[in-house]
């Protein structure tokens, strides 16, 4: 796996999905457990980011959670970007 540009990376995790991996910082990856609602947990952490003064980019091809973030000041990139960046990178 190849490194990325960026100091943090922040994975939301919801449902069943939350089983799998504790919440936590490990190294340069931060694992939030979203309590109900993942796009919710994704703005919420990407607001308060952008409030620390923090250049923030958030990964999904979900234009509604795109358009949510972007109102927050974070910038939106496809999946396809990111597997680019890192196979690429």
């Amino acid at each position: 796996m190849s490194d990325t540009a960026y100091d943090e990376i922040v994975l939301v995790l919801e449902g069943k999905a939350k089983t799998g991996l504790r919440e936590g910082k490990d190294a340069h990856v931060r694992t939030i457990h979203a309590p109900r609602d993942g796009d919710a947990a994704i703005v919420k952490a990407a607001r308060n980011a952008v409030e620390g003064g923090d250049q923030v980019v958030v990964i999904s091809a979900d234009r509604m959670l795109g358009s949510r973030v972007e109102a927050v000041g974070a910038r939106v990139m496809s999946p396809s970007w990111l597997l680019d960046q890192l196979t690429h990178g």
